[in-house]
């Protein structure tokens, strides 16, 4: 077994979690800042890590095999469709939004895409301003002992079960 995917996560983690705590970073508190106060302090650390991310992706793509099938709408979703023609599905992803999971995959209809992410955009966004900041912030807060972080972490969670229990088989029978 390769451990080493996993303890380079750890090690990532840990060193994004220090410097996350350290610079208190929140992405949306850094939105709010600059367009309530015009503060850039958080924002540019915003713009840091989108930055950063897409350098390591550049960098990591050149160094596994695995990373290369990443960014599926580059090839129009064929990687999909090879898994799905092994799988026995039928359906023809979509040459624009083929994002994986359950169940838009199954679907080549692109208003679903655009649908889920407004929604959980709206609602990931409505959440994070009553909790006062970012899954990330609230990661990192809960790891300093915030009891009201906890529990959004454990809503956080609970969120996710419900969605794919629940919400996601009813959009899969719309989309079918």
């Amino acid at each position: 077994m390769d451990l080493v995917p996993p303890i380079a996560s750890i090690i990532m983690g840990f060193i994004m979690g220090y410097l996350g705590q350290r610079a208190r970073m929140c992405f949306v508190g850094g939105m709010r800042d600059y367009y309530l106060v015009k503060d850039t302090y958080l924002i540019k650390g915003l713009i840091a890590f989108i930055v950063c991310a897409l350098a390591g992706f550049f960098l990591f793509q050149f160094a596994s095999a695995a990373v290369k099938t990443f960014p599926w709408f580059l090839d129009g979703g064929a990687v999909f469709a090879k898994k799905w023609k092994a799988t026995g599905v039928t359906a023809t992803p979509s040459p624009l939004l083929p994002v994986p999971g359950d169940p838009i995959t199954w679907s080549p209809k692109a208003w679903a895409h655009i649908l889920l992410a407004v929604l959980g955009g709206f609602g990931l966004g409505f959440f994070c301003c009553i909790a006062g900041g970012c899954p990330f912030r609230q990661h990192i807060m809960a790891a300093e002992g915030s009891k009201s972080a906890i529990v959004y972490l454990v809503g956080f969670a609970l969120g996710a079960v419900i969605f794919h229990k629940f919400i996601a088989p009813l959009v899969k029978a719309i989309l079918a």
